[in-house]
């Protein structure tokens, strides 16, 4: 096992306090730490010249950084499917030649893909989408945020109705963002988000994913109340989840994770029980469509798309996926 430099363990713990960034954007930043932290590896760590010890090294450094990231944001897909990719390009580099470079190459080329997608999915969630209609979305993602821009821009004549997406409130960055790029934008605590979706005029439901899994989509929690809500009124739900979110072998429980009660509660009482978790479960039997760069999934082709995946398995059980 290589020792992990000091630096690792401060950009991990700034990538686990950050709560407000989604998945992409964690995997951006991950992907540059990955640069970073074989920028680390000395010559004579990488075992140049040896066959196999360069490679060796590379796989247990990315295994290393892996299992750091993860379990900070153990519910965003894009993080294991990074890792995946960067472990899985390792198979063609020859055993006395320097993997290094392969792996920059590979992390750039899957950051690359996550901002080919957007464009994309904007791109399609525009074609399916009227004019002059309530769009309501809970959390924020730089997916959401790109498509709703796109269809502004595209003259769609959007309103959007943001949550405030407590503990964090980074719904309140979203609708300030917006609105500051001119388009009509509301904003209102959690709760109150029921009361308006019921009463808009021609009201579509839109959220980013963290994951898409065969038990449902991964998204902020707060989002199966609404797509429950929103099922039982007749209102579409659409998520928007490039390739990078899917993945086929998660568990049903992976996406729980206790964070901080006092972003809650400060200073609880004894005795009192505070549960802060920052996703919920939708089940995809409540969702109208998945909009990927692909196209637009029903659950049902969803389901199909997810059992025709090759399952990964590189990062092991230790990443807390399966």
């Amino acid at each position: 096992m290589t020792s992990r430099p000091v630096e690792l363990d401060a950009a991990v713990q700034a990538l686990r306090s950050d709560n407000l960034s989604g998945s992409q954007a964690i995997t951006r930043r991950a992907a540059a730490l990955v640069e970073a932290y074989l920028a680390h590896a000395s010559p004579e760590s990488r075992d140049l010249g040896r066959p196999g010890r360069s490679r060796r090294n590379a796989e247990i450094r990315l295994r290393e950084v892996a299992e750091a990231l993860i379990s900070a944001h153990p519910a965003m897909a894009p993080l294991y499917n990074l890792f995946e990719s960067l472990l899985e390009c390792l198979d063609d580099v020859a055993p006395a030649d320097d993997p290094h470079g392969p792996i920059r190459r590979a992390a750039a080329l899957f950051v690359d893909g996550m901002d080919e997608h957007n464009r994309a999915i904007a791109r399609h969630f525009c074609d399916i989408l009227d004019k002059d209609r309530e769009i309501f979305t809970h959390s924020a993602g730089s997916t959401v945020r790109a498509a709703l821009l796109h269809c502004w821009r595209a003259g769609r004549g959007l309103t959007v109705h943001c949550t405030e997406s407590r503990p964090a409130a980074e719904g309140s960055a979203l609708a300030r963002d917006l609105a500051e790029q001119g388009m009509p934008t509301t904003l209102s605590t959690d709760s109150l988000a029921f009361s308006l979706l019921r009463e808009a005029s021609r009201p579509v439901l839109l959220v980013g994913a963290d994951a898409v899994t065969p038990h449902g989509i991964v998204n902020k929690a707060g989002t199966l109340g609404l797509a429950t809500a929103a099922r039982s009124w007749g209102i579409s739900l659409y998520v928007l989840a490039g390739s990078e979110k899917f993945l086929p072998s998660a568990s049903r429980q992976f996406h729980q994770q206790d964070r901080p009660v006092e972003e809650v509660l400060p200073q609880a009482p004894e005795g009192l029980r505070v549960i802060n978790r920052y996703f919920d479960l939708t089940p995809l039997e409540c969702v109208t469509g998945i909009v990927t760069e692909r196209g637009v999934l029903t659950a049902g082709e969803a389901t199909l798309e997810l059992a025709g995946m090759k399952t990964r398995s590189r990062l092991g059980s230790g990443t807390g996926r399966v």
